[in-house]
C-alpha cells in the first residue's frame, strides 16, 4: 500500500503540466484566428471601396483665329540728311562792299546774299557799252555807202564783224557786273556765311562764300544688313519715326535709293528715304527709326505669347478636345509684343488652353471657366 501511494503522488504532476499546455495552445490559435479574421475583414472593406476619382482642372480656353494680313516689319536706326546742299562761291574777282541775310536765315532763290564792290566793273560795261554803240553806227554808215555803191562789200563785212566783237564784250561786261551780285541759287537754310565785308574774293582759286542747305525735303539713311535687302525695293513706303520735342511722330517717306555695293567692313547696304519736311520735324543729324516690311503675311495665326510652353525639344502648347488637354508641338514665328505667329501645330478652332495650362498634362480632364476663376 505504501509503495502505489507512492506512485500516485509522482504522476499527478505530470498530468497538470500537460493541461497547462493544452490551454496555452487553444489560446494561441484562437489569438491567431482573430487577427486573421481581422485582416481578412481589413481587405475585404478594401475592395468594395470605390478608388477616388482626381477632379478635373479648371482652365480658360480661346477659338483659335487667323489674322487677314500680317506685316512681317522690323525697326533700324538711321540718320536724317539734308536733301541738298550748295556752296555758294564768288564768280568774279573783287572786294565784298555788302552782305545781306545771316546765317541761320531762310532765303529764296534768287535772293541776294553777297555783293561785291562794281566800280572797275562798271567802268568796264560804259566802255564795252560805247564801243559796241560806235561799231553800230559805222556799220549802219558803211551799209548805206555798199548800197548806194559808193563802197565794197566787204567794207561792210568788216564793219559786222567789229559790230559783233563789241556786241560780245558788252555781254561780257554786263554779266562780270551781275555776278558782283551773288544772290541763291536755291531755297533753303543759310548755313554759313565764312567771308566778311571787306575781305578779297576770287575766281582762280574759287572762294566759298556761303552754304544753303535745304531741309524742306530729306533724307533718311539707314545700313540694311544683307539679309534683308532683298525683300526691299525702289518706290516703297516707308514710316520714319522720331523724336519732335519730347513727342513721338510717325512720317512717311518713299525709298528713293538702294546701294547697289554692299559695305565691305559691315556688309550692310545703304538705303535713303525721302521724306518731305515743310513743318522741319526732322532735323539734318537727327538720329530715327526706320520702320521696314519685308513682306505681307496672309490668314496668320496669333496667339498669347504666354500660352506657348518651353519643351527641352522645342515649344508646345494644350488645347482642349472632349474636356480634356492635348498636347500640340507648335513652331513660332513672329513675336508681335506678347503675341506670337504659330507657323504649324495648330489651325483655326481649336480651343487654346490660355490659362492654368501649366497645371495640366496630355490627356487629363479639364473644365473651361473664367480666367478669373483658373488655378493662380
Amino acid at each position: 500500500m505504501g509503495d502505489r501511494s507512492t506512485q500516485l503522488d509522482v504522476r499527478e504532476p505530470k498530468r497538470g503540466g500537460l493541461a497547462r499546455k493544452v490551454v496555452k495552445l487553444a489560446i494561441v490559435l484562437a489569438a491567431l484566428g482573430a487577427v486573421v479574421g481581422i485582416g481578412l475583414g481589413v481587405s475585404s472593406n478594401k475592395k468594395d471601396t470605390p478608388p477616388t476619382e482626381v477632379p478635373p482642372v479648371k482652365v480658360t480656353a480661346i477659338p483659335v483665329v487667323t489674322e487677314p494680313t500680317l506685316a512681317d516689319t522690323f525697326e533700324l536706326p538711321a540718320v536724317v540728311e539734308p536733301n541738298k546742299v550748295i556752296e555758294v562761291s564768288a564768280e568774279g574777282d573783287g572786294k565784298i562792299e555788302w552782305i545781306g541775310p545771316q546765317k541761320g536765315s531762310l532765303v529764296r532763290k534768287g535772293e541776294p546774299l553777297i555783293r561785291l564792290n562794281t566800280e572797275l566793273l562798271q567802268a568796264e560795261f560804259q566802255m564795252a557799252q560805247a564801243q559796241a554803240k560806235n561799231n553800230q553806227t559805222e556799220f549802219d554808215r558803211i551799209k548805206g555807202l555798199v548800197e548806194k555803191g559808193a563802197a565794197p562789200s566787204r567794207d561792210m563785212d568788216a564793219a559786222a564783224t567789229q559790230l559783233v566783237i563789241s556786241k560780245a564784250q558788252l555781254e561780257q561786261a554786263r554779266i562780270r557786273l551781275a555776278r558782283a551780285s551773288i544772290a541763291a541759287p536755291m531755297a533753303g537754310v543759310l548755313n554759313d556765311v565764312p567771308v566778311e565785308v571787306g575781305e578779297y574774293v576770287t575766281l582762280m582759286p574759287r572762294t566759298t562764300v556761303a552754304e544753303i542747305v535745304d531741309t524742306s525735303v530729306v533724307k533718311v539713311a539707314v545700313e540694311i544688313p544683307e539679309r534683308d535687302v532683298p525683300f526691299l525695293s525702289v518706290g516703297q513706303q516707308t514710316a520714319v519715326i522720331a523724336d519732335n520735342k519730347g513727342c513721338e511722330v510717325s512720317l512717311t517717306g518713299t525709298t528713293t535709293f538702294i546701294s547697289q555695293v554692299a559695305d565691305a567692313r559691315t556688309r550692310c547696304t545703304r538705303m535713303e528715304i525721302t521724306v518731305p519736311n515743310q513743318e522741319g520735324c526732322l532735323r539734318s543729324g537727327q538720329i530715327v527709326h526706320v520702320r521696314l516690311t519685308r513682306q505681307i503675311l496672309k490668314d496668320a495665326i496669333l496667339i498669347p505669347l504666354a500660352a506657348v510652353i518651353p519643351m527641352e525639344d522645342g515649344k508646345a502648347v494644350y488645347v482642349v478636345e472632349s474636356s480634356q488637354a492635348q498636347r500640340r508641338r507648335v513652331e513660332l514665328g513672329l513675336i508681335r509684343g506678347d503675341r506670337v505667329q504659330i507657323r504649324s501645330g495648330l489651325k483655326p478652332g481649336d480651343r487654346l488652353i490660355v490659362a492654368g495650362h501649366r497645371f495640366v498634362g496630355a490627356g487629363q480632364k479639364v473644365e473651361v471657366v473664367p480666367e478669373s476663376k483658373t488655378q493662380p
